[in-house]
């Protein structure tokens, strides 16, 4: 790896490592915050748990990673640093297959684009798998392209054992993205069909691959399954085939639409996406780099294929393509920096240039009339004041790089993306914090703290009982669960639901003592309050759906 893409990477530790300890964990961070806290309190680090009882949904790299950050630093948010350095790496290792496939500048380029990408930058901040899974496709690509063009067996081993170590991440999808990519690009470029599996795959070392891959995964898997009954079943059929079609039990995500994946593959590839169109075109113009092209849209089609015929998909699902978006992205800023590319300078000029002029149009708007219309419960944070410093910057700074793109200035206009990106992502950040009740329990627990000692705290959710993982996080202690209607167990939790739930009565009897606070996340409004508690009561907190409540004083 070069310098220079060294460089960049050092530069980009600021901006990844900037208020990384804010806002709280969300919901979904809390399904893993807890299962790590817990495998620090308890010593185990075969069976993640959460509230006390198995919660194998999710293979353990993810939980050992954070749980060893907080055995040196105690419960932490900095627990997130293990995403972080994921995308660290991702951003290298893009860096470095970029300019092995299509030159150093184009992989710089593409390194730095990554970096200020925001779904990425946003999945960096974030404590949960999917960063690592990106790491992983991304390890196992790049060794694959060192192993066509080196064929050294160091390359095959870095391949397998990034599949792996995925696979400890995010089970088979860690095989799954890499390997339609590869597939579907030999299978374009006429190089896979039924009589050549056998030599495609001993052209991967698919022995020592088999080999390498097992070391990585087979002794956790064992390992839990020995100490959990019903786990693998769970894991291979539950986890991987029923979710896939959204029919998994107990239901723990509500899926998104096809129409809202797509939108938000787009969203999350800004502002860079905004060239993507370009890129595309300027692919087509370039035949001598067709074998190199096919395998980066190989690999975002794969993961977009493979995603949006799974109707359990969510949308953040679409983030292994990234890097194969920033590769495109950097070829073709690398391109018309050196006056190669034949396209109209319009398909570069205008998106950006389009998007400038919508941001002056919102930055004219009345602010709190804006985010009001955008969402009723985003309104009260403060969220006003970020709206025009933030519609200005995107004008000043995407108009800016239009202008410099139009006048064939490609290197200045990346720097000025590179810039504009990173304040507008400081922007987000910042929202990000000034909402933080509206998706992290963290400020319940500190009105909870402030109950009477002993006092029980119960959990109502709807569908996902693991929405308790934060709440028990920044309280410190298991909560009192009461079951979502029509719970069904997995097979690791049969016979268990007893110790994972109690029963309403005993909300119902600590209610009537007087002595008792239930927390729920689902209550739009005072009467559906009054619908879930067993008497009179008192609204201590509420942020959005999320409130906290108590019997009424006297009771």
């Amino acid at each position: 790896m070069s310098r220079k893409l060294l460089l960049v990477v050092a530069l980009a530790v600021p901006l990844f490592a900037w208020r990384l300890g804010r806002p709280g964990f969300s919901d979904t961070e809390g399904m893993y915050a807890e299962p790590a806290r817990e495998m620090v309190l308890t010593g185990d680090w075969v069976t993640p748990r959460m509230n006390g009882e198995p919660f194998l949904t999710k293979p353990p790299l993810a939980y050992w990673l954070a749980a060893g950050i907080m055995s040196l630093a105690g419960p932490t948010e900095f627990a997130r640093i293990g995403s972080t350095l994921a995308a660290l790496g991702t951003v290298t290792i893009t860096g470095a297959l970029g300019a092995e496939l299509f030159g150093e500048g184009a992989g710089l380029a593409a390194a730095a684009v990554l970096a200020t990408t925001f779904g990425f930058l946003l999945e960096a901040r974030l404590l949960r798998t999917d960063m690592l899974l990106v790491l992983a496709v991304t390890g196992a690509l790049w060794g694959y392209v060192r192993l066509r063009r080196h064929g050294r067996t160091a390359a095959a081993v870095g391949l397998w054992a990034a599949v792996g170590l995925g696979m400890l991440d995010k089970g088979l999808l860690a095989l799954v993205l890499p390997g339609a990519a590869i597939g579907l690009a030999e299978m374009v470029g006429g190089e896979l069909g039924p009589r050549t599996v056998g030599a495609r795959l001993r052209a991967l070392r698919a022995p020592l691959g088999i080999a390498v891959v097992a070391a990585v995964v087979l002794p956790w898997h064992l390992a839990a399954a020995l100490r959990n009954p019903g786990f693998l079943w769970d894991y291979v059929v539950n986890q991987h085939l029923l979710a896939f079609f959204d029919a998994k039990l107990p239901r723990d995500s509500i899926p998104d639409s096809l129409a809202f994946f797509w939108a938000m593959f787009f969203v999350r590839t800004l502002p860079w996406g905004l060239l993507l169109p370009a890129a595309l075109i300027h692919v087509r113009q370039a035949p001598d780099r067709r074998a190199e092209h096919r395998l980066v849209l190989a690999w975002i089609a794969s993961v977009l294929v493979v995603f949006s015929l799974a109707t359990g998909r969510l949308e953040h699902y679409s983030l292994p393509a990234l890097p194969a978006v920033a590769l495109l992205v950097g070829d073709l800023v690398a391109e018309t920096a050196a006056g190669r590319t034949r396209m109209s300078r319009l398909w570069l000029v205008a998106p950006p240039a389009a998007v400038a002029g919508l941001a002056l149009a919102i930055g004219a708007r009345e602010p709190a009339a804006l985010i009001h219309a955008l969402d009723p419960t985003l309104a009260g944070y403060g969220l006003d004041r970020l709206v025009k410093p933030a519609a200005l910057t995107s004008a000043a700074g995407l108009g800016t790089f239009a202008l410099l793109v139009a006048t064939r200035r490609a290197r200045p206009a990346m720097v000025v993306g590179v810039a504009t990106a990173a304040v507008l992502f400081g922007f987000v950040e910042i929202a990000r914090e000034r909402v933080e009740p509206l998706f992290s329990w963290r400020p319940f627990a500190r009105a909870i703290d402030d109950a009477p000692d002993g006092t029980p705290v119960f959990f109502r959710a709807s569908d996902e009982y693991q929405l308790c993982g934060g709440l028990d996080y920044y309280t410190g202690r298991y909560v009192a669960l009461l079951a979502p209607p029509g719970w069904s167990p997995p097979t690791f939790l049969a016979g268990r639901t007893e110790r994972l739930f109690v029963p309403r009565t005993e909300l119902e009897r600590a209610w009537r003592g007087g002595k008792a606070v239930l927390v729920s996340d689902d209550v739009p409004g005072p009467a559906d309050e009054a619908a879930i508690v067993p008497g009179p009561y008192e609204l201590l907190a509420r942020a959005g759906d999320r409130v906290l409540v108590r019997p009424a004083r006297g009771r």
